[in-house]
């Protein structure tokens, strides 16, 4: 399961990874605003581990976690969720991180926390700069586009305006392209 791994390292950093685990889990993007800060980039190095490693110990955690929530974060069943031969004091603070992240996960089950917003329209147009203090920019086109959503919840209208030159544009495209290709073999 990689538990083992954790061996040694702080209470509060076994928090922030069963953060992650809750992130990665519920594929949210950022961390809400009563939460602590991402683990780092350094997690393999952190926990003396390949990056493969890392990735299946995250998984393990993320599984913990919905297994946790199955036995509805009752301690002695999760205590028995964890393999025979973990340190208890190592097994308490794993206990005590995912159950300090079980509101959350709550939330997530009764769909407390807000679905997705719509996008309900795309408008643009392209403008070519005639004057500018950059003189490599005058004369180049440049795209302003804008993205109009809705939240379902609050029936609420949101404008995302941004401006894009041409790498932009072409990078945004190739994004897009490799997003459409994702969806479409998914689909299948």
């Amino acid at each position: 399961m990689g538990l083992h791994n954790l061996q040694g390292q702080s209470k509060k950093y076994i928090r922030k990874l069963f953060e992650y685990a809750y992130l990665f889990k519920n594929k949210l993007s950022s961390f809400q605003e009563y939460m602590e800060t991402p683990v780092s980039a350094q997690l393999p190095q952190d926990l003396g581990l390949n990056e493969k490693a890392a990735h299946e110990m995250i998984f393990s955690l993320v599984k913990l976690i919905e297994q946790s929530e199955k036995v509805e974060w009752d301690t002695q069943k999760m205590l028995n969720l964890l393999p025979q031969d973990i340190d208890e004091q190592l097994g308490q603070t794993i206990i005590e991180a995912i159950q300090s992240i079980s509101p959350l996960c709550d939330k997530i089950t009764n769909r407390e926390i807000c679905q997705a917003d719509s996008l309900i329209d795309i408008d643009w147009r392209i403008d070519v700069q005639i004057q500018t203090h950059n003189q490599s920019k005058v004369n180049m086109p440049v795209l302003f586009l804008q993205l109009e959503t809705l939240n379902s919840q609050t029936n609420e209208k949101n404008n995302v305006t941004f401006q894009l030159n041409q790498n932009e544009v072409n990078n945004f495209y190739n994004n897009l392209q490799k997003i459409k290709e994702q969806l479409a073999s998914l689909a299948q």
